[in-house]
């Protein structure tokens, strides 16, 4: 009886101490990475409808000088119409992954370059930065749940390239 109890104790500390399953999170990591190089190619491709599908069903996005949006129909809108702005045009880089040791969530920070038209219809870029915050869904799939993102311009706009 003191053996099982030993062996019991034994078990019980080994599982309070961090001995269960391992999260590779190196993998989730480049799980998220992927997931950005998909949201650029679908944002340079203009696919609102594709770009919804990038965030959780809850989502919230925090856009510069304009209040928050809330849920997928909403971002959907709010990009479809960023999208269609003349001669929209969007890059950006990822510049920091961390993911939780628990592997389910995960932040990328990162910097964007944004060109559109102004009223003349000369070209305005605006430099700044972001960061999106991701969560691992249940079917394994990484969706963004928070994104917010930022002029490095002083308060008025873009330059003129």
């Amino acid at each position: 009886m003191e053996k099982l109890f030993l062996v019991l104790a034994t078990v019980l500390v080994l599982a309070a101490s961090g001995c269960g399953p391992q999260v590779d999170v190196e993998a989730e990591e480049a799980a998220i990475r992927a997931a950005e190089d998909e949201a650029l190619k679908i944002a340079q491709a203009k696919d609102a409808e594709r770009w919804a599908s990038v965030y959780a069903d809850d989502a919230r996005v925090f856009p510069p000088n304009a209040p928050l949006v809330t849920g997928k129909e909403a971002i959907r809108k709010l990009f479809a119409e960023l999208f269609a702005s003349p001669g929209f045009e969007i890059d950006w880089e990822v510049t920091r992954v961390e993911v939780s040791r628990a592997g389910d969530l995960g932040y990328v920070v990162g910097t964007h370059k944004v060109t559109v038209n102004d009223a003349e219809g000369n070209p305005v870029t605006d430099r700044g930065k972001w960061i999106a915050i991701w969560k691992k869904q249940a079917d394994g799939t990484w969706k963004c749940i928070e994104d917010i993102w930022n002029s490095d311009q002083p308060t008025g706009g873009g330059n003129t390239e």
